[in-house]
């Protein structure tokens, strides 16, 4: 686990830290909006910062995608590793999240 963390390096650890810390607090679909105390963040602040959060992981993974054409050897894994833990959370991020941006709309 380590080892993948130290291929990953600080600032995707933390970016996929954050990815995974807005799952973990996701208000449920149908929750009233709190615009004070501490469920504002629950019910404003997570769901305005997970659609920059996933955009930021397509950035990091269009990056890694020019850089892992660009290397070879272990450099190449890294890159490949990092493009597989992104393309992953992206695409959990998405499955979780447009049923509830969907349901704001209806």
């Amino acid at each position: 686990m380590l080892s993948i963390l130290t291929k990953l390096r600080p600032m995707r650890v933390v970016l996929l830290s954050l990815a995974i810390l807005s799952l973990i607090f996701k208000a449920k679909i149908g929750t009233p909006v709190s615009y004070d105390g501490w469920p504002m963040i629950e019910t404003v602040f997570i769901p305005v910062m997970s659609p920059l959060i996933i955009m930021v992981l397509l950035l990091d993974s269009l990056i890694s995608t020019i850089w892992f054409t660009q290397t070879t050897g272990e450099e190449k894994n890294r890159y490949k590793l990092i493009l597989s833990c992104n393309l992953v959370m992206i695409i959990v991020m998405l499955s979780l999240w447009i049923p509830f941006f969907i349901a704001l709309l209806l």
